[in-house]
């Protein structure tokens, strides 16, 4: 009756630590090949992006240093455009999110499935931010006639012979009533 009650206890194919430690590793070393299946495909479709964008990128004028195409696999893997937006695969849909970084948090501009739509997108963004720049380089170096670059000081207060004058008066009203008071105080 004791050997019975044992073997129902305690099986012992169930229960071997060994067998459970080899099929750990096969559950992860599966889990990394779908992982690394998943990471390659991103990169692979943003390489793609970005050599839709090389021609885009060759277009820019030499003096701009703000756009720099380059592809990070860090995970997730990243296409940078500038130093603040960059280009990622969605998990979920594997679609191409557009996303622009601030201060505010991270901000999808758009997002789609097709590569062409997403390089037209980015070509009318980084259009939009030369058009920007050149805009406010014209407004710092070619005042209009009401804009100063550099703004006068108000004359909100009295002038400085003014403030002289109150000093000097002030100083004589002091040495007088010192004079004064020695005088009065002397027997």
């Amino acid at each position: 009756m004791e050997e019975s009650v044992k073997a129902i206890a305690r099986p012992a194919a169930s229960r071997s630590l060994r067998e459970a430690i080899r099929k750990a590793r096969l559950d992860e070393a599966e889990r990394l090949d779908v992982t690394a299946d998943h990471r390659d495909g991103e990169i692979a479709r943003l390489e793609l992006l970005k050599a839709e964008l090389e021609t885009v990128f060759a277009e820019i004028p030499k003096q701009d240093d703000r756009f720099n195409l380059t592809l990070v696999p860090s995970r997730p893997a990243r296409l940078w455009i500038d130093l603040f937006t960059y280009v990622a695969i969605d998990d979920g849909s594997g679609a191409y999110l557009f996303i622009r970084n601030s201060e505010n948090g991270r901000r999808t501009l758009f997002s789609a499935s097709n590569v062409a739509d997403v390089t037209d997108r980015i070509t009318a963004y980084m259009a939009q931010e030369i058009v920007r720049r050149e805009r406010m380089e014209a407004a710092i170096l070619e005042p209009g006639p009401r804009q100063k670059l550099f703004a006068e000081p108000e004359r909100s207060g009295p002038g400085t012979g003014v403030v002289l004058s109150a000093f000097i008066i002030g100083l004589l009203t002091g040495a007088a009533g010192l004079f004064a008071a020695v005088w009065l105080s002397v027997p």
